[in-house]
This record gives C-alpha cells, sequence and structure tokens, in this order.
C-alpha cells in the first residue's frame, strides 16, 4: 500500500478488530479464567494447610503442582483458540494482499489511478476479512465456554 489513506484505513481495521477481541477475551477472563485460577490458587492454599510447617517440600511441590493442571489447561485452551483465530485471519489478509498483487502489470505502479483502484479493492477485501472475523469471535467465545465449563 502506498497511500496514506490506505495505510490509516488498514490500521483502522486492525484497531477494530483487535478492539473487538479484546473485549471478548476479557470477558473470557473474568467470566471463566479467574473462576479456574481461584479454584486453583484455593487448591494450593490447602496443600500447605495439609503439608504446615512439617511436611516434605517434595509433597508441597507435587500438590501444587497438581493444583495447578487445570488452570495451565484453561490458559493453553484460550492461546489455542486465539491463534488459530489469528492464524486465519493473517492467511485471509495475505490473500487480499495476493489478490491485489495478481491484478498488478508492467506499468501500473506508475499510474496513480490504477493503484488506487487495486488499493481500494484491496482495502475492501481486508474490511470484509475483519468483519468476517469479528464474527467468529462469538462462536469462538461459546467454545471457549464450553471447554472452560469442562474445568471449573
Amino acid at each position: 500500500m502506498s497511500s496514506h489513506a490506505s495505510q490509516a484505513k488498514a490500521a483502522q481495521l486492525n484497531a477494530m478488530m483487535e478492539a473487538e477481541a479484546r473485549m471478548a477475551l476479557e470477558e473470557i477472563e473474568k467470566k471463566w479464567l479467574r473462576k479456574v485460577a481461584r479454584s486453583s490458587y484455593t487448591c494450593v492454599v490447602a496443600c500447605f494447610d495439609k503439608a504446615g510447617s512439617t511436611g516434605p517440600s517434595e509433597v508441597l511441590d507435587q500438590c501444587s503442582q497438581n493444583c495447578q493442571v487445570k488452570y495451565q489447561n484453561a490458559n493453553q485452551i484460550v492461546q489455542n483458540e486465539t491463534s488459530q483465530l489469528q492464524n486465519r485471519l493473517n492467511r485471509s489478509m495475505m490473500d487480499c494482499q495476493d489478490q491485489a498483487r495478481d491484478t498488478l502489470k508492467p506499468g501500473m505502479e506508475n499510474d496513480p489511478a490504477a493503484m488506487t483502484k487495486i488499493e481500494e479493492h484491496m482495502l475492501k477485501c481486508m474490511s470484509k476479512t475483519v468483519d468476517s472475523h469479528i464474527k467468529l469471535l462469538k462462536p469462538m467465545k461459546a467454545r471457549l465456554v464450553g471447554e472452560l465449563k469442562k474445568l471449573t
């Protein structure tokens, strides 16, 4: 992309996607991950209570590690889902760039009107991509909630 307006539009699309994803993940974190984290920490405290000041440190360490497995799994589930969504978004954006590149013909880079048309087409593709991926956030949240419910 060469024009300032195109770069600004691309940045706006990126910010919109990031804001929507952040809201979805904040809700997951507040409503679900915190429950799993609290349960893990409560379990760790119970390990310390049970071990007291005389219990073997190996038993305490093992108990503490066992308590944290669910929370680690919950975080991994969220990380996997968000990575998959990010990878899909990246591939779709690259496809938009490839489509724009495929329409370039020799000498077009010196034709401002042709370049503007290509940029507009690419931005329209990117906008559709962002819109479709924002719509994917709701089913992603539903999948995450389903998986996280199993851990609580």
